[in-house]
């Protein structure tokens, strides 16, 4: 999954970062759909039965904050899209923190049953 989300640009990056990243992106995941769920599924999209999947990337510093937040993924409705945005904007305050400013990337996924 790694190489999907990161591509050769994870070549370029420090022993440090590499080892958080596969240490932590796991954790970071679930944290994020830990906090995804409790929020619940914007009501438009319910309504209109809204899905897909979404690819957000930040960087990650040692003191928790995060910069540069964006979609490098839209799912193309605007109401999950910024979704993803609000739920990594108050998930990220229980993320490990790396050592080293860290760039981070992983789906974010919305489906349906």
């Amino acid at each position: 999954m790694i190489n999907q989300l990161y591509g050769k640009e994870f070549d370029t990056y420090s022993e440090t970062q590499k080892k958080f990243i596969k240490n932590n992106l796991g954790t970071i995941h679930r944290i994020t759909q830990r906090t995804l769920t409790r929020n619940g599924y914007p009501d438009v999209a319910v309504r209109t039965r809204q899905q897909g999947t979404n690819i957000v990337s930040f960087y990650l510093h040692p003191n928790g904050d995060i910069s540069d937040l964006k979609l490098k993924r839209h799912i193309g409705h605007q109401a999950l899209d910024q979704n993803t945005l609000d739920v990594i904007r108050i998930a990220y305050k229980d993320y490990p923190l790396p050592n080293k400013k860290t760039k981070i990337v992983f789906y974010v996924r919305y489906s349906i049953y």
